[in-house]
């Protein structure tokens, strides 16, 4: 089945005046936003480049095979998505600028975002997703323990900063954390900056706290909300959810359904399914629904024990957990036994899910790490939360 390259193929000579903005366009901005820019691109929204010109850059940069590595969780194909988008008609001639990243431990803080001229009179503010960084994917579980994580704040504000740039309304998108970084900031801003935002786009992002969910500033914008799961989803599954949602069919197998490039497409749009895969129903409703009965003092602890037990690998990336797997299983285990027969306890729980999930849709458990058919409206409702 075809992919996000094969997209770029078959519409890359199609220009935006002759087949509008779709969502398969937005998921593309999206996964070029996990490319490090640093230096290539300006940090303000006053001087822009063009895509073309920036994947040009991007190739020459004396530092390209740093930036082509993309880690364990990011699909080394987005480097080759950003050359045929660049080289393309329909993506070579956006302008892109305002690419800021932000990476402190000390603060669990992981954010990145960079936003679009898309040539229609609209720009597309694209947040990233989940990278690399043990750090980044806590701040993920974080987001069902504190009422905002940095990285929310930061979206806000990113987001304040290039609507006074730029005038013009606006689409928001992301996918991963990404996805939920565009919902939260399509939330939070204000009332006058809201209504220049007209389509949020949430691919595969985890959830929010109930009480966010239920909060005026967040019921005005599930409207706009497009929000994207593969048939096996386990990112986008954590946490709570509102509006109507497309499942959209994939090629890989459990957790690795998370990579974008695995979701089958048509030259128009996803290829959509009627439902989640059981494995994924079943991590929604045991997951949620344990941690929902947990306090605010116990959900804090289980995410930070969690960590904790991660962090005791020494190792800072996923990479560098999967790079030497059975030395970092090793101080997992020694950890682990550390640890009081509580926090053990909900640790194990949460694994022993996670693996009998695997056991039924990975060929090998050792590839977890702790880390198209047009869906219309009317069949969009029928997948509700």
């Amino acid at each position: 089945m075809a992919n996000l390259i094969d997209y770029v193929a078959w519409r890359g000579d199609i220009p935006l005046t002759v087949d509008p903005f779709n969502d398969i366009d937005a998921l593309v901005l999206c996964q070029i936003s996990y490319l490090d820019a640093g230096g290539l691109l300006g940090t303000d929204f006053k001087k822009c480049i063009t895509l073309s010109e920036f994947a040009v850059s991007f190739r020459s940069a004396e530092d390209f095979q740093r930036r082509s590595d993309t880690g364990a969780m990011i699909n080394k194909l987005s480097v080759q998505l950003l050359f045929d988008a660049g080289a393309s008609e329909r993506f070579g001639s956006m302008e892109v600028c305002g690419y800021r990243a932000l990476l402190d431990i000390q603060k669990e803080e992981q954010f990145s975002a960079v936003t679009f001229l898309t040539g229609d009179k609209y720009a597309f503010t694209a947040f990233r997703g989940t990278d690399d960084t043990i750090v980044g994917w806590k701040e993920d579980f974080n987001m069902g323990v504190l009422e905002t994580v940095p990285a929310q704040t930061d979206a806000v504000e990113y987001l304040i900063d290039a609507m006074k740039h730029i005038h013009s309304k606006f689409r928001i998108g992301g996918h991963s954390k990404g996805g939920n970084l565009a919902v939260y900031a399509g939330a939070a801003v204000d009332q006058k900056l809201k209504n220049r935002v007209i389509e949020i786009y949430n691919n595969d992002g985890p959830g929010f706290r109930d009480e966010t969910i239920m909060s005026p500033e967040f019921q005005t914008v599930i409207p706009k909300l497009h929000s994207f799961y593969p048939q096996f989803s386990i990112v986008g599954m954590l946490f709570s959810h509102a509006g109507t949602y497309t499942v959209v069919e994939s090629d890989q197998t459990g957790i690795m359904q998370h990579d974008p490039f695995s979701w089958h497409l048509s030259r128009s749009g996803f290829v959509a399914l009627q439902g989640f895969d059981a494995g994924s129903k079943k991590f929604h409703e045991t997951f949620n629904t344990w941690f929902k009965e947990l306090s605010d003092e116990q959900r804090a602890k289980f995410v930070e024990t969690l960590f904790d037990v991660l962090q005791a690998t020494d190792a800072r990336t996923n990479s560098e957990l999967e790079s030497n797997w059975l030395r970092s299983s090793a101080k997992i285990i020694s950890a682990l036994a550390k640890l009081d027969n509580e926090s053990r306890e909900n640790i194990m729980k949460t694994m022993q899910l996670l693996f009998r999930i695997a056991r039924r849709n990975l060929p090998a458990i050792q590839n977890i790490t702790f880390g198209f058919s047009p869906v219309t409206r009317k069949e969009k409702k029928e997948n509700k939360w």
